[in-house]
């Protein structure tokens, strides 16, 4: 059993050498534990530092910045290149306690899980501003939602991955950060998902991700709302449907209404032709959203085809098959 703990990393030569110390070198239930670093095109001394680090097996150097999410998924691939069976990953500035580790990838060796998530208690981080724990919350809500299943924290990058959920991963949402939808893909998928509660370390500088809690709002809503049409389309367009197609009907009853009892029964002219032609519009707006959702649904139903057929691809050439 190999675990590879991955940290993807951008001017971290300040930091990297405490948060690769800080990782376990021995775990019971697992045979040997190597670390890859991920240099997403840092302009300073990462790359050097981490490849003379005893635990550090791999460096991968991106040629240019690209961003968290890029980091991420080459992370993934040098691991499972390397033959790992469990996949960590952490932050290079020591965020998330590395003495935890044991606990995070218990679920998995104990085969209860294939993925599991360190959630941080939001409440209890000093140096996240109101607006930011807002968001948390709500954008916890809103993609426990979509997964099904209450996680508290969607957006921890303290993360445990088995090599066969670690095969379904990937990111076409974002450009910046991988969090809310290797969650989404996984449970779209019916991995078996845990969590575990983490209190984090001090923060050792600020946040390169984003620049402030304004910024950190809208691009989390811009992403939640992608993934939401990216993986529950249907749902969505069920709503737009809904929200066009009712007041539609409504108002074309309305002008039914009036038709009926005044001009066909008291011979009176009803008038109301403002309420069918507006009523006609919102109905075929609703009808065509409708459509939409349907077609959307086809073409979700055919990507999670392919994507099962890449994955069992996988599954085989790591059978020499």
């Amino acid at each position: 059993m190999k675990l590879v703990i991955q940290i993807p990393c951008y001017n971290e030569e300040e930091f990297i050498t405490a948060a690769l110390d800080a990782l376990p070198r021995s775990i019971a239930g697992v045979d040997s534990v190597e670390a890859v670093v991920i240099d997403d095109g840092s302009s300073d001394r990462t790359s050097e530092i981490a490849r003379a680090h005893p635990l550090v097996r791999k460096v991968v150097r991106l040629p240019y910045h690209q961003g968290l999410a890029a980091g991420f998924m080459a992370g993934i691939a040098a691991s499972l290149d390397l033959g790992a069976d469990i996949i960590v990953n952490t932050d290079a500035d020591n965020q998330y306690p590395a003495s935890r580790i044991p606990e995070l990838i218990r679920p998995v060796l104990d085969g209860k899980a294939e993925f599991v998530i360190g959630c941080r208690n939001i409440e209890e981080i000093r140096h996240f501003s109101f607006a930011k724990k807002i968001a948390q919350r709500l954008g916890s809500r809103v993609v426990s939602a979509i997964c099904g299943q209450q996680v508290p924290d969607v957006t921890s990058g303290f993360r445990a991955f088995s090599r066969n959920s670690a095969l379904w991963l990937d990111v076409v949402s974002s450009k910046y950060t991988y969090t809310l939808e290797t969650l989404i893909r996984l449970a779209s998928r019916g991995i078996p998902i845990s969590v575990l509660e983490i209190s984090v370390n001090p923060p050792v500088r600020s946040s390169r991700l984003m620049k402030s809690s304004v910024e950190y709002v809208v691009r989390s809503a811009g992403d939640i709302l992608k993934l939401f049409y990216t993986y529950s389309p249907l749902k969505l367009f069920l709503f737009f449907a809904a929200l066009f197609g009712l007041p539609g009907l409504f108002l074309i009853f309305r002008f039914l209404y009036f038709y009926i009892t005044r001009t066909l029964i008291q011979g009176i002219a009803s008038g109301y032709i403002q309420s069918l032609t507006l009523g006609t519009a919102a109905l075929t707006i609703g009808v065509f959203m409708l459509l939409m959702g349907v077609l959307s649904d086809l073409i979700f139903t055919n990507r999670k085809i392919l994507e099962k057929i890449l994955f069992h691809q996988h599954i085989n050439s790591k059978n020499g098959r």
